[in-house]
């Protein structure tokens, strides 16, 4: 029976903090606030998460984990090699990372803000990372793994800066040039690769 209560206070606190990050960003929510919001005392959400961002992890990574690996079918699924980058591109950097419900934007926050003290598991960002590799793999097939691991490191910087500019201007977004701007690179590196 405990159990059960245990998760029903687990899934109160995951429940609450979602509904606080979306309303107030990931900044101005506290464990305070979830904690009274979730009808339980800020020692005992301490019981179930050791962090904010613990919490922030917990409520993002099974949409974020959703989101990427709905792009890598896309790309890998395209029979065209050459729409593949532009494909895995668009779909990460105006798709994922310019997520307008602010999913994304709420864990690029947490991760600028995470302080060395937080119990930060890198789990997602590598799980991500080896993901966006594979679709990178597929899309320039002539690159080595060392050329694809600066790539996926340059497309992350990108996603990330395109995912913390929607909390600037949120109704005027321009995705669409930072899109551009990595594809002509890309192009670029493609261009000089042998085929």
């Amino acid at each position: 029976m405990a159990r059960v209560k245990n998760e029903q206070v687990r899934k109160a606190i995951l429940d609450a903090a979602a509904k606080l990050f979306e309303e107030k960003g990931y900044i101005a929510t506290t464990i305070g606030s979830i904690a009274k919001a979730a009808g339980t005392s800020q020692s005992n959400v301490y019981v179930y998460f050791s962090s904010k961002i613990e919490i922030a992890f917990a409520v993002f990574d099974p949409w974020m984990r959703d989101q990427i690996s709905a792009l890598e079918t896309r790309v890998l699924g395209e029979p065209d090699t050459g729409a593949r980058l532009p494909l895995m591109v668009h779909g990460l950097l105006e798709g994922v990372a310019g997520d307008r419900s602010g999913q994304t934007l709420t864990l690029v926050q947490a991760l600028a803000t995470a302080r060395p003290t937080d119990n930060y598991s890198p789990d997602l960002l590598n799980w991500t990372m080896d993901r966006i590799g594979a679709m990178m793999g597929a899309c320039l097939p002539a690159t080595t793994p060392d050329e694809r691991h600066a790539l996926v490191q340059a497309l992350i910087l990108a996603f990330d800066g395109v995912a913390l500019r929607q909390n600037l201007r949120r109704t005027d977004l321009d995705e669409a040039q930072s899109v551009q701007a990595v594809m002509m690179l890309f192009s670029a590196l493609s261009h000089r690769l042998p085929a």
